[in-house]
């Protein structure tokens, strides 16, 4: 849930005006950092913060309250049935959740990902050797769709998953690189094209497989 959703959903039902100044007391920063991170996807913390300031429950935090256990483990939800190819693309039939894979809240603050925001997917192909494997488990942090210079990035391009590294140049150019030398990187002028299919779903904050 990003912040003016939240003011959105905090106005309709509280009915009344929610302004930038009771966000900044209720998430402790100031009025213009409050301002700043209306578009931005917001973290468990600062959804609970929002829900016990204002006494009520918001959509996205009652998910996250009833899911945060009181032991040292958090769970992320497996969709079994999504994969990111890290070839020619994956078309995304089923986003069911099928499992989930409890993770220590250390090593979630480690990673700065939450319960609320993350999911684990599933790579397909070899373009991303020798970092990822087919078969690896993907974590994706939905909240990160900034783009940095080389991370790596779950995106959908026309219709098709991909796990790829990423190179914004600005102002609207992005570079999806492959590890794997034998893949050609290419470029998106989404300036050039208002109307291509192209979207960050998540940064991948950690990736991981069985030992063979």
């Amino acid at each position: 849930m990003k912040l003016y959703e939240a003011i959105e959903e905090l106005t309709g039902k509280l009915r009344k005006k929610i302004s930038y100044t009771d966000i900044s007391l209720a998430l402790e920063v100031s009025r213009q950092y409050a301002n700043q991170i209306k578009d931005k996807e917001l973290t468990c913390e600062q959804l609970k913060k929002l829900s016990n300031y204002f006494k009520t429950d918001l959509s996205d935090a009652k998910y996250v309250l009833q899911n945060d256990s009181s032991d040292d483990c958090i769970n992320i939800p497996v969709l079994g049935e999504v994969s990111a190819s890290m070839g020619y693309g994956v078309t995304v039939y089923n986003e069911m959740q099928t499992a989930t894979y409890s993770i220590s809240k250390k090593l979630a603050k480690d990673l700065g990902v939450c319960n609320c925001q993350t999911e684990i997917i599933f790579a397909q192909g070899d373009s991303m050797l020798p970092t990822i494997e087919g078969g690896d488990s993907l974590l994706v942090d939905h909240s990160r769709k900034d783009i940095y210079d080389g991370k790596i990035y779950c995106v959908r391009i026309e219709g098709q998953l991909y796990a790829k590294r990423l190179q914004k140049i600005p102002p609207n150019t992005i570079v999806v690189v492959s590890d794997n030398t034998k893949y050609r990187s290419f470029e998106i002028d989404l300036n050039g094209n208002p109307d291509y299919d192209f979207e960050v779903i998540g940064e991948i904050r950690w990736w991981g497989r069985v030992a063979r």
